[in-house]
């Protein structure tokens, strides 16, 4: 069952970063503190570039640590009682490979 959860396509994408990010009041600094990303990757992202899975997996927890939801082709949202898969990604093995 682990692996089909880990095989599913992650619902948060560049389109969502701007607007998320407008909707729980931070800058791109602020968004770059919370998720360990780099200021750099998150400009790049909003203008369209695709970065590495697991960068986008510690952007959409920041994110939903704030109780949004990301669903494909929808704008953000905010989920009653919703809070990230992983509270601290920076425990995350596969961490290191953020950009």
């Amino acid at each position: 069952m682990e692996w089909l959860i880990a095989s599913l396509p992650l619902q948060f994408g560049s389109e969502h970063c701007e607007i998320a990010r407008s909707m729980v009041g931070w800058s791109v600094e602020a968004l770059a503190f919370r998720s360990g990303v780099s200021p750099g990757a998150i400009r790049r992202l909003e203008r369209g570039a695709e970065l590495l899975p697991v960068t986008m997996q510690a952007l959409a927890y920041a994110f939903e640590a704030e109780g949004l939801v990301f669903f494909a082709a929808n704008a953000p949202m905010r989920g009653d009682n919703c809070s990230g898969a992983t509270p601290d990604p920076r425990t995350r093995d596969d961490y290191h490979f953020v950009e």
